[in-house]
């Protein structure tokens, strides 16, 4: 994004912010954060600073910085096969449920660009949803 003023809106999923962002972006970005929020980590928090289009950061509760991608689903699998223990389980994917965190992977990031890249606004982007109740908004 701070590149190419072609990329109209920006989504991290859990990232660490390395390098560090130095200049301002002026275009809609969403953070979805689970292991790297801005109130432990400078480097997301500096980032956040820079933002100056819409932002929103949110985070669901029970989530591990693999609980938005697949590896949230695959990895139960493994474990059950290898025997793994539920602490181990849980030190990878968190205690959000699996297939809860498919669907916050999907409906989140969809709603977002789906208004800034296409112009259908979601209510799903207003604040805390029921449909939701795990998903938390960090102001």
């Amino acid at each position: 994004m701070s590149q190419d003023q072609r990329v109209r809106a920006g989504l991290s999923i859990d990232g660490p912010m390395q390098p560090v962002v130095t200049t301002d972006l002026d275009r809609p970005f969403m953070m979805m954060t689970a292991e790297f929020p801005r109130a432990t980590q400078p480097s997301v928090a500096e980032f956040w600073s820079h933002l100056r289009g819409r932002r929103l950061n949110i985070q669901a509760e029970g989530a591990a910085h693999s609980s938005y991608c697949d590896v949230q689903v695959l990895i139960p699998q493994l474990a059950q096969a290898v025997g793994m223990s539920d602490e181990d389980l849980r030190g990878w994917i968190g205690t959000l449920d699996p297939a809860r965190a498919v669907r916050i992977q999907q409906a989140y990031p969809l709603a977002f660009f789906d208004l800034h890249l296409r112009h259908h606004r979601h209510h799903l982007l207003d604040g805390p949803s029921a449909g939701f109740p795990e998903v938390k908004f960090i102001p």
